[in-house]
């Protein structure tokens, strides 16, 4: 049986990605003294045996974790060689010269902890609940590789949230290309959007909005 949502509804999820990709800009400021605007190129909903296509073809560098709370599923994030090197050199100040060296694999791990974090955590603060998860490991495999090891466990009925974002740094000619896939459990995710209004959400947005004026002063 495929996953239904009120049409109405879509509307909150994309909000639900927006305060994702916000509080990851946020984190990358906190925690790695990083001033960078967060672009979501596109949201899409697909298929998980659309998903090896969806990653492109060839090698990636890839994180995925289990969320053990609603909407559970799993988070996944990839990116490919090019943008592996920029972080690495962005995190180390060493251009990559080859493969990477433990620096600058170490450097890659961190990043990916404070993105992984940082969207999860900014749609649970939304959503006003917690989502606790698995800390995130950094791997490098073949496209369908990492769909077969990611979604063993997934439903076939399941739903694909892909996103296409771009971590612009602000002071610099240089950005990072991500594709995040959340695959929440179906029947979980649609009661967490089922108990949202978007009245809600736009109290927070507002909410939000005041703090970050309050920020500027």
């Amino acid at each position: 049986m495929p996953i239904l949502i009120d049409i109405r509804k879509l509307t909150i999820i994309g909000k639900l990605i927006q305060h994702g990709a916000k509080n990851v800009a946020d984190s990358l400021s906190t925690m790695a003294n990083i001033d960078a605007d967060i672009r979501i190129k596109s949201l899409s909903f697909v298929e998980p045996d659309d998903i090896p296509h969806e990653i492109g073809e060839g090698a990636f560098h890839h994180a995925n974790i289990r969320l053990t709370e609603p909407p559970y599923g799993v988070f996944l994030m990839t990116f490919d060689d090019r943008t592996g090197e920029e972080i690495a050199h962005h995190m180390t100040g060493q251009p990559v010269e080859g493969e990477l060296n433990q620096l600058q694999e170490s450097a890659l791990q961190e990043m990916c902890n404070i993105l992984t974090s940082g969207f999860i955590d900014g749609i649970a603060n939304t959503l006003e609940t917690t989502i606790n998860m698995e800390t995130p490991t950094l791997e490098y495999d073949d496209a369908e590789v990492i769909a077969e090891e990611t979604l063993s466990h997934i439903h076939s009925d399941s739903l694909s949230i892909v996103l296409d974002s771009v971590v612009d740094l602000q002071e610099e000619n240089r950005e990072f290309q991500l594709r995040i896939f959340l695959v929440p459990d179906p029947g979980a995710f649609v009661n967490l959007i089922d108990k949202l209004d978007i009245e809600e959400i736009r109290e927070i947005d507002d909410l939000t909005a005041r703090k970050d004026d309050d920020r500027a002063f």
